[in-house]
């Protein structure tokens, strides 16, 4: 195993299910599953999925419902939310999803959640079409940890209220954030805390992450402070596949910051055939930090970086790269570097690769 300054250096998986040129949603999901497979298999320890609304190239949509399906479809991995966008729903109701996921799957369900939108105006304005107001974003949570729990504070109106299944065994959240108020967040209920390097690539994420282990409380879900340090990468076979790979991210994600997304995930042949735009430049320039890129040992040695800078023991690695295959390879690659090894129970026969 690959030590970091501070210990043993854990690898998840986030995963946006990327729909690739050519393919449909359905294929989307079924390649998520063997990535989820994969990940169980070279002993990644979490696999997450994320929440987008009206966004074509993405599959996921709702993380519950996908979480069940790669829980049932794995046997060891983690499987969780990155995350589910909390102010759209009513915390009774998340509670009571998680808390059955966590009864079908015992001690492998991180909730993970945030208060990103995830979606366009319309589609916002859609799902809280039914609401006369929004709770501020810490009344939810601390609401949703209660349903949890059955432990609100005495003067919350649902003192002494809880939700079922209750399994013995309880889901464990994540706060999903870039930003220092969100490490407050976290800390002050004894949270796990994520940090979206992917969306901020700037010091404020270490130090948010010094914040939050230093105002850790001990809860019912933790007794120690956990971070969670989550980036783009992208794996070629050599550094002229990782050039091409990271060209076909940035020319999705400019878009994606448009109002002209691409309706799949854009392929390596669109991405070497592209001229450029200065707008889609600018957006790269802007955006360059958002993604680590390289052959599988220059990865490495950048999330062991990564690592460092924010002091843990844990990075999660979206693979938002142009294929099944070549996501696959990269969690294949990475392993290796890491020395991850396989799982004895899960591990491929030669016949069945």
């Amino acid at each position: 195993m690959v030590i970091y300054v501070g210990g043993t250096l854990k690898l998840g998986v986030l995963d946006y299910a990327p729909i690739d040129e050519g393919a449909t949603p359905q294929d989307a999901l079924q390649a998520s599953t063997r990535l989820v497979q994969a990940a169980d298999r070279l002993n990644y320890s979490r696999f997450w999925v994320s929440e987008h609304h009206g966004i074509e190239a993405m599959a996921s949509v709702s993380p519950e419902v996908l979480i069940a399906h790669l829980a049932s479809a794995t046997t060891r991995i983690r499987v969780g939310s990155g995350g589910v966008m909390l102010p759209h729903y009513s915390s009774v109701k998340v509670a009571e999803n998680f808390k059955s996921l966590e009864a079908l799957n015992p001690n492998r369900i991180d909730m993970g959640f945030g208060r990103a939108p995830g979606a366009n105006p319309r589609v916002s304005g859609a799902l809280n079409d039914e609401k006369s107001g929004l709770l501020p974003y810490p009344q939810k949570v601390a609401d949703l940890l209660g349903f949890l729990t059955g432990d609100h504070a005495a003067e919350s109106q649902y003192a002494g209220v809880s939700v079922t299944p209750d399994a013995g065994s309880l889901p464990l959240p994540w706060v999903l954030g870039a930003s220092g108020s969100t490490a407050e967040l976290a800390a002050a209920n004894g949270l796990g805390f994520t940090f979206a390097h992917f969306i901020n690539p700037s010091a404020r994420g270490s130090r948010a992450a010094e914040q939050y282990r230093r105002e850790f409380r001990p809860s019912a879900f933790l007794t120690e402070p956990a971070v969670i340090a989550a980036v783009f990468v992208a794996v070629g076979r050599d550094e002229a596949e990782a050039a091409d790979l990271t060209d076909a991210f940035h020319l999705w994600l400019s878009h994606a910051e448009s109002a002209a997304p691409f309706s799949r995930m854009p392929s390596l042949e669109r991405a070497q055939n592209h001229t450029w735009s200065r707008f889609e430049l600018a957006a790269r320039e802007r955006n360059e930090g958002r993604m680590i890129a390289g052959t599988a040992a220059q990865v490495a040695q950048a999330l062991r970086q990564l690592a460092d800078d924010y002091g843990t023991d844990e990075v999660m690695v979206n693979p938002m790269m142009p294929g099944e295959n070549c996501r696959l390879a990269a969690l294949e690659a990475l392993a290796a570097e890491f020395t991850l090894g396989e799982h004895p129970a899960l591990a491929t026969t030669p016949a069945e690769k």
